[in-house]
């Protein structure tokens, strides 16, 4: 359906750009059909080419193949990052950090495979993406490396509570990132309950007649 409302959108503006075209030059060239007609014919055909070539370049899901391989490769980085998190997860021995790790991974997770099923929603994920999940690792890989040291001074004790604190921070903001990917779907459901909620009323409604 979107294919044939692409086709007869592309043939309406050739059409049109041919015929101000044709109309122009028949002014210009005083009133002189045939060169009016060619010029017409080639502005159509030339429009109608510029916009298929284009439309080819759009993917069913609505996106330019170079943005759909641009968000397909920095899904394959964010689920490096997520691998990496899964990975200084298990060096961790305090039960309270894996959970909040884990809380972590999980929001990831479910990002990274609901801008799979709609790439169109990477935009609102990209800037986790792209900043909070890096230096989320990041701060992860540090931690479990001076948490793993056998000296500890005030300094150290500091920067690892900070760590412990902004990761909570992380979770949520990924989780809200994960709603926000989510509202579409919600919306939807809502819709289809609501129609299935009307459907099975109009269908009580000839029972309570009789």
């Amino acid at each position: 359906m979107k294919q044939l409302l692409r086709t007869l959108w592309r043939w309406f503006v050739s059409w049109n750009v041919g015929v101000i075209v044709a109309v122009t030059t028949f002014f210009l060239t005083d009133f002189r059909f045939f060169p009016s007609f060619l010029s017409g014919m080639g502005a159509m055909l030339a429009t109608s080419f510029v916009m298929k070539k284009r439309d080819g370049k759009i993917t069913p899901g609505g996106l330019l193949k170079e943005e759909k391989v641009y968000i397909h490769s920095q899904l394959h980085e964010a689920r490096k990052k997520w691998k990496q998190m899964r990975i200084a997860r298990f060096r961790v021995r305090s039960l309270v950090m894996w959970q909040k790790i884990s809380r972590i991974c999980t929001a990831v997770d479910k990002m990274i495979r609901a801008v799979e099923q709609h790439p169109h929603q990477f935009r609102l994920a990209q800037s986790f993406f792209l900043n909070e999940l890096p230096m989320a690792v990041t701060m992860i890989e540090k931690y479990v490396y001076l948490i793993n040291q056998p000296v500890r001074n005030q300094e150290m004790k500091e920067a690892l509570w900070k760590t412990e604190r902004l990761l909570d921070e992380v979770a949520a903001s990924a989780e809200r990132r994960l709603l926000e990917i989510l509202s579409n779907d919600v919306f939807d459901l809502q819709v289809e309950t609501k129609l299935l909620e009307q459907s099975l009323e109009q269908q009580k409604l000839p029972e309570t007649i009789k």
